[in-house]
């Protein structure tokens, strides 16, 4: 059983880390990197190379069983750099993987939640931003490293970047060098949140927030919020990704277009 959360009404405006969350869930001990990458070797997946948040994205064409089994090798080994699978809707392609989880017990009744999936190799990161939506991100296997930072911090130092993202607002600046400036203005430090397979980590939106995998890793996040206020975002940056893809509003400067390769 799922160890007991304490009441949504409970969480507040503030993250929350549940140590142990997801600790009885098969998927804790089922999802080898080996195990996940026979499920369909030969399914096409698009990672990322680099940050992609602050730098051009590159993105990289490769298959589910070549990536599944990259993060298995040794990163000495390999003589080009791992892609991050990143916002991969994992229980759609593999449906049948929802028998190794509990999901609806991190989150508020009546909640609207949309499921995606981070895979990807040690080192790997994902720059600076906030969440339009409310998030709770399981780790289910490896160690990742979360930087934290109250809504206002970045805007306040003029660091919003102009970048296109639909479902996020992304920094101009990475959580090292606004660390640098807070200090220099005696503000708080980024909190730091080291998770472990089996926690998780509650991120309201508006949360500035940046991760690093300390390990390889597997992360789960679940976007979600009442119906109400998934639609209407929904519907607001639906509008935006329209005009963006019609090349109308920050065509090529985004994360979701970059210079796109054969497997790497």
């Amino acid at each position: 059983m799922t160890r007991p959360l304490p009441p949504p009404r409970e969480w507040g405006d503030t993250p929350q880390l549940w140590r142990g969350a997801a600790r009885d869930w098969p998927a804790l001990q089922r999802w080898t990197f080996a195990h996940l990458g026979t499920l369909d070797p030969h399914r096409p997946v698009q990672v990322v190379q680099g940050n992609r948040e602050t730098d051009p994205a590159r993105l990289v064409h490769t298959t589910w069983g070549e990536h599944l089994a990259r993060l298995d090798q040794d990163p000495c080994a390999t003589r080009e750099p791992v892609g991050h699978l990143k916002e991969f809707d994992l229980l759609k392609h593999f449906p049948a993987l929802r028998d190794d989880l509990d999901p609806s017990a991190l989150f508020p009744p009546g909640s609207v939640v949309s499921h995606q999936a981070w895979i990807g190799p040690a080192h790997a990161r994902t720059g600076l931003h906030h969440d339009l939506l409310d998030n709770v991100a399981l780790t289910l296997r490896g160690r990742k490293r979360f930087y934290l930072l109250p809504p206002g911090s970045v805007e306040a130092l003029r660091g919003v970047s102009r970048k296109f993202d639909r479902w996020a607002r992304l920094s101009v600046l990475g959580v090292d060098a606004l660390a640098q400036r807070l200090e220099a203005q005696g503000l708080a430090a980024p909190r730091v949140v080291d998770m472990e397979p089996g926690d998780a980590l509650y991120v309201p939106h508006g949360w500035w927030h940046e991760v690093v995998n300390l390990e390889a890793s597997v992360l789960l996040s679940g976007f979600f919020g009442s119906r109400q206020r998934v639609w209407r975002c929904w519907l607001q940056t639906g509008a935006w990704q329209l005009a963006h893809n019609a090349g109308l509003w920050r065509r090529g400067h985004c994360t979701c277009h970059g210079g796109a390769t054969g497997p790497g």
